[in-house]
């Protein structure tokens, strides 16, 4: 009887989880600015302690923390910002110019002498190639709209963030409140654990991003390849998905560098490859090791499922969110089977 108890009280726990985890994504255009300003403040939150461990007060530390980042990121953006708007206004004139080389092969291909078969699968493939292109330059276009549409969301963001910062064992406090005494301290180590979880990851995740675009980037620099900001930007931010960032990077890289000739595409390909054989045999597994505890197939399975269900947010939160499930439901099994 005790265990059947038991079973129905975890059952009904996993179905209030489920039900709120869907009334939140039922209303999640509302809890956007929320959403930002928790991770922003999630992210703060050991710099402002760090900060109030010299004598600050919180609300102090947590501007100075603020000061900090603004500053910086102005800083990046006043060296990068130039170069990335020179960059992207000769990536529309080489589109236009790599069209027509398209369109040149294509004739090409028809003059010579080959098969109709042949022809015929060159041709679908080119036709392929277009439509990918045009879709990815559509779903990019569109998500840069989707993001600029949450503009206000985003400038409220931050002052959310502070409020949280400030309050945030108050608030702690206040979710802990909702369970009994008893739970509180399972509640604790559950918590604690998702903390210890993510922020290794994120960590992580984040140097180990920084050292892969600037090794890109260089590498474009060193050969000669065009367009080096810009393919150091998509390799650092492609590179926070598992097992596709570096295909996801390489396609573009490669792809530019073959456009201007066989040798820099050749040497382009083999700098990707040694920056990813540095990346993950020697940064990664020393940065951040096996820190998630997850299997591959349990991570690719999180990609995949992410980026059908959010497209790019979901290949870039999708493993977080899945290591942080994964801490919860060992969580609930290892309570259910004692």
């Amino acid at each position: 009887m005790k265990t059947v108890n038991k079973i129905a009280r975890y059952v009904i726990f996993m179905v209030v989880l489920t039900a709120t985890i869907y009334f939140l994504y039922f209303i999640r255009d509302v809890l956007f600015s929320f959403i930002i300003a928790a991770i922003i403040a999630y992210l703060l939150y050991r710099p402002v302690l760090y900060i109030q461990s010299k004598g600050v007060n919180r609300p102090v530390a947590t501007i100075l923390v603020f000061l900090i980042l603004l500053g910086t990121a102005a800083a990046l953006l006043t060296f990068a910002i130039p170069g990335i708007v020179k960059e992207l206004s000769q990536l529309t004139e080489l589109i236009p110019h790599y069209a027509e080389e398209a369109k040149d092969m294509t004739a090409k291909v028809d003059e010579i002498s080959v098969p109709a078969e042949v022809k015929k699968i060159f041709d679908e493939n080119m036709k392929k190639i277009n439509s990918y292109v045009y879709k990815g330059l559509s779903a990019f276009v569109s998500s840069l709209y989707s993001l600029l549409g949450k503009v206000l969301a985003i400038i409220f963001s931050p002052i959310l963030a502070f409020y949280i910062i400030v309050d945030w064992e108050k608030i702690r406090d206040g979710f802990l409140q909702l369970v009994s005494p008893k739970a509180r301290r399972e509640f604790t180590l559950v918590f604690t654990q998702i903390d210890n979880v993510l922020f290794e990851f994120l960590k992580g995740n984040f140097l180990v991003a920084v050292f892969v675009g600037i090794a890109v980037g260089l590498a474009a620099v060193i050969i000669g390849v065009k367009l080096p900001l810009l393919l150091g930007i998509i390799a650092a931010v492609t590179n926070l998905i598992p097992y596709f960032g570096a295909f996801l990077a390489g396609v573009p890289a490669v792809g530019l560098a073959l456009s201007q000739s066989m040798t820099d595409g050749i040497y382009m390909l083999v700098a990707l490859v040694t920056i990813q054989q540095i990346e993950s045999g020697i940064i990664t597994p020393k940065i951040i090791g096996d820190k998630l505890g997850m299997h591959p197939l349990l991570i690719v399975f999180s990609i995949l499922a992410g980026g059908k269900i959010l497209g790019l947010w979901g290949l870039l939160f999708a493993v977080p969110i899945a290591a942080v499930l994964k801490v919860v439901i060992s969580w609930c099994y290892l309570k259910l089977v004692e």
